[in-house]
């Protein structure tokens, strides 16, 4: 039910005339305030998976390829990499993994409808870099983004995007 219409309805019960007498007024209003908060949507509030590593965390031990994936590419089409977007199953989270060159370094991006977790990644690790997870648990929709720079020039900068994931 909209705000309006719990003021229409309260307004009407009171009757018009009451309802502009102060002491009726306020109480109108602080029932409307708290009804207001009520309905409100919560915040997205901060789970203690957010931001942790997935394997230190051994979150990965149940990790889910989500089959979304796509190519780092850069600006001619030239491809210089991948990203995969991964759920674990135990932990309700998802996070990127990208495949790019061991000179390779980058960024790891993964977003829900109401948060975002990145991670950058340098050189090394034989070119497997895996980002932050965030908590997604079923029912919430995730993609991750990836950029790599392996090395100098336009040629050598690329990025791409997942679809989404919605478990």
């Amino acid at each position: 039910m909209s705000n309006g219409t719990s003021i229409t309805r309260k307004m009407t019960a009171f009757g018009a005339g009451a309802a502009l007498a102060g002491g009726l007024m306020t109480g109108l209003m602080t029932g409307l305030m708290t009804e207001a908060a009520q309905a409100a949507p919560a915040v997205a509030s901060a789970h203690p998976y957010d931001g942790k590593d997935p394997y230190r965390t051994g979150c990965a031990r149940t990790k889910v390829d989500t089959g979304k994936k796509a190519a780092l590419k850069n600006e001619v089409g030239d491809g210089l990499g991948t990203i995969r977007l991964f759920y674990s199953r135990h932990c309700g989270t998802n996070w990127g993994e990208v495949r790019v060159s061991r000179r390779g370094s980058g960024e790891i991006t993964v977003f829900t409808g109401g948060k975002r977790r990145s991670f950058h990644y340098r050189p090394g690790n034989g070119g497997h870099h895996w980002g932050d997870m965030v908590y997604a648990p079923s029912g919430i929709c995730a993609k991750a983004t990836g950029s790599v720079t392996a090395g100098i020039g336009r040629a050598n900068k690329g990025s791409g995007t997942t679809p989404k994931a919605c478990g």
